[in-house]
């Protein structure tokens, strides 16, 4: 793999885990990408960054915001899909989740699996499900146990089962390929994808925002070891120390083919779409190439 020239891109103030202060800075970030090259994504040039982290990654993982205390926008975008509540029934525990549906693309679709961060819930992903539902997927967008809508009490084992049920949930319906499936999280929640992937080896693909070695217990190495040799997306913000350096030893890890991209600057998370106006994009490239 080979490092690509940074692109300069906008900052908007993004809020990363609890115990840091919000990043506020005049100068403009730059996202340092670990391509293969098997899929080529653009950038534009700038100066290149000589920030670069180590895989010395420590043994505090963070403690993230409730995403109520920074709650996304609303997307501005014309709704041109269907979306529905669902409830999806695990051992006596009803999840709750919302289901997006590509308008004007005829079934079956491939389908996407949304997973949120630690005390967040699926409102988080609101605007990048619409943009997914547009690119012509399924999404299928859940409250986790313990989270958001879905009761229960907070416990990553159980949730582990209760994702395996989930993805046969979407599996089963005849209007989405099970052939053409991913997870894709963020943070805690990316954790949770790739253990998720790793159990379900129908997955084809992982999208893996900030993730961490260890995250409330979820370990992740022995998941991509599990995982194999499928593609898998990793994203990750410099300044984002563990989950940075946690993804550079995640990538080490990876035995098919993989991206790192990294921005600096850019939060924690599923905040880092907020200033990273291009993270949505890449996604759905990476998706498109993997699950068209």
């Amino acid at each position: 793999m080979s490092w690509h020239k940074p692109a300069t891109i906008f900052l908007l103030s993004c809020f990363i885990f609890a115990g840091c202060q919000p990043v506020a800075s005049s100068e403009s970030p730059t996202a340092t990408i670990i391509i293969s090259p098997m899929i080529q994504i653009p950038t534009a040039t700038s100066q290149e960054s000589t920030q670069t982290p180590t895989q010395d990654v420590g043994s505090e993982p963070p403690i993230e915001f409730p995403s109520t205390s920074t709650a996304i926008p609303e997307p501005e975008m014309e709704v041109t899909n269907e979306i529905s509540d669902v409830l999806i029934s695990v051992d006596g525990l009803e999840m709750a989740g919302t289901f997006y549906t590509p308008k004007d693309q005829p079934p079956p679709w491939p389908g996407a699996i949304l997973l949120h961060m630690l005390w967040g819930n699926r409102s988080s992903w609101d605007e990048f499900a619409l943009k997914l539902a547009d690119a012509g997927y399924a999404v299928l967008n859940v409250d986790m146990r313990g989270h958001g809508e879905t009761g229960g009490e907070v416990d990553w084992d159980l949730a582990a089962e209760d994702l395996q049920q989930v993805w046969s949930n979407l599996a089963a319906r005849p209007d989405v390929d099970q052939d053409r499936t991913a997870f894709i999280g963020a943070s805690i929640g990316a954790n949770m994808a790739l253990v998720a992937s790793a159990n379900e080896s129908s997955v084809r693909t992982a999208i893996l925002l900030s993730p961490g070695l260890n995250y409330a217990g979820v370990k992740t190495e022995a998941a991509m070891q599990s995982y194999g040799e499928r593609p898998v997306l990793i994203v990750a913000s410099q300044e984002d120390t563990y989950a940075a350096n946690s993804s550079v030893a995640l990538e080490a890890e990876t035995l098919g083919e993989s991206q790192l991209i990294m921005y600096e600057d850019a939060g924690h998370g599923i905040f880092m779409f907020q200033g990273e106006t291009d993270l949505s994009q890449l996604i759905i490239e990476w998706l498109d190439h993997y699950l068209q």
